[in-house]
């Protein structure tokens, strides 16, 4: 018989070991993100890396100076396939794209995600860019 190989459903990188061998054991068991399942302490809060904490918490007081930014990962989809909307104060993004080729199949997709602009954000203070790695960015500044 011959030899088959069977993956399992979580994907790893294949140099998985080098996040280990440069960081400190305990900085490891902090980062829940290096585990293949959430650790039990993440049951009643949310498990982020120590340093996404401060990251996040420099994003809270960009918020505070009414700056504002979204990042979404569009790969799938082309430019022409989203549309930006404001309305009343919110910011609507949609995206959709008719059935297309893939390795499975044809699949089409579609999502809507909806965000409350900051107070004294207007139409014009807002920009949006496509960037070549399949990131939309919305940005706004006063």
């Amino acid at each position: 018989m011959e030899g088959v190989t069977i993956r399992h459903w979580v994907e790893t990188p294949a140099r998985y070991q080098e996040k280990f061998a440069t960081r400190d054991l305990e900085d490891c068991i902090l980062q829940h993100s290096l585990y293949a399942l959430p650790g039990p302490r993440c049951k009643d809060q949310l498990c982020r890396d120590p340093k996404e904490e401060e990251k996040l918490a420099e994003g809270h007081k960009t918020t505070e100076n009414k700056e504002f930014k979204v990042l979404l990962d569009v790969v799938q989809f082309r430019p022409e396939d989203i549309i930006i909307q404001i309305f009343e104060g919110w910011l609507i993004i949609k995206g959709e794209h008719q059935p297309r080729m893939d390795e499975h199949g044809f699949a089409s997709r579609s999502f809507t995600r909806i965000y409350k602009l900051p107070s004294g954000i207007e139409t014009k203070d807002l920009f949006a860019v496509f960037c070549h790695d399949g990131v939309l960015a919305v940005e706004a500044s006063p």
